[in-house]
C-alpha cells in the first residue's frame, strides 16, 4: 500500500489555507465595496436634496435655479439609471453648482442669510463626506484588483461570480465660491 509522507498533507494544508485566506480577503474586500457605494450613493442623494433645497429659497438667478432644479431632479430619480448615466447627471449637477457658486463674493453675500449660509455649510460637508467615500471606493476597487490579478485566484476561480469592480470616475470637487468656507 501506498503511503503519503506527512509533509506532503502539510504542504496540502497551507496551500489550502492560503487558498481560504485569499477567498476571505475577496469576500470582505468586495463586501466593503459595496458598503462604500452605497454611502457614495447616500451622500450623493444628500447633495441633490441640499440643491433642491437651496433652490426653493429663491436667491439664485433663474438660469442657474432651473439648471440646478433639472440636475437635482435627474439625480433624484437616476438611481434605477445604468451606472454611466447617472454618473453624467451627477457630473451635471457639480457642473451647475459651480457655476451658480462660482464667485465668493457673491457667496459671502449668500451666507449673510442664516437659512442660506446653514444649507451651503451642509453643501460643503456633504462634499467633503463624497470625496471621502469615494476615495474609500477607489482603494477598495484597487486592492480588490489586486488580489484578483494573482495567478492563484485566477486558477481557483476564488472571486466565484462576483464582477470585476470597476472605480468610479467622478466630479466630486466643490465650487470655487465655496471653498474658503471649508
Amino acid at each position: 500500500m501506498f503511503e503519503i509522507p506527512w509533509w506532503l498533507f502539510t504542504m496540502l494544508g497551507i496551500f489550502v489555507w492560503f487558498l481560504s485566506l485569499q477567498a476571505g480577503r475577496l469576500d470582505r474586500l468586495h463586501h466593503r465595496i459595496e458598503v462604500a457605494q452605497r454611502s457614495l450613493d447616500g451622500h450623493l442623494t444628500r447633495r441633490a436634496g441640499i440643491a433642491a433645497e437651496l433652490v426653493a429659497l429663491n436667491f439664485l438667478d433663474p438660469a442657474s435655479e432651473a439648471h440646478i432644479v433639472q440636475s437635482a431632479h435627474e439625480v433624484l430619480v437616476g438611481p434605477e439609471l445604468p451606472a454611466e448615466e447617472r454618473l453624467l447627471d451627477e457630473a451635471e449637477l457639480t457642473r451647475a453648482l459651480a457655476q451658480a457658486f462660482a464667485e465668493p463674493s457673491v457667496v459671502a453675500e449668500f451666507r449673510s442669510d442664516p437659512a442660506i449660509n446653514q444649507l451651503l455649510s451642509e453643501l460643503v460637508g456633504v462634499a467633503n463626506r463624497i470625496a471621502l467615500a469615494r476615495r474609500f471606493h477607489t482603494e477598495a476597487v484597487k486592492d480588490c484588483q489586486i488580489i484578483r490579478e494573482q495567478s492563484l485566484v485566477r486558477i481557483f476561480r476564488l472571486a466565484g461570480r462576483a464582477n470585476q469592480p470597476k472605480a468610479i470616475d467622478l466630479v466630486d470637487g466643490l465650487p470655487i465660491g465655496l471653498l474658503e468656507f471649508t
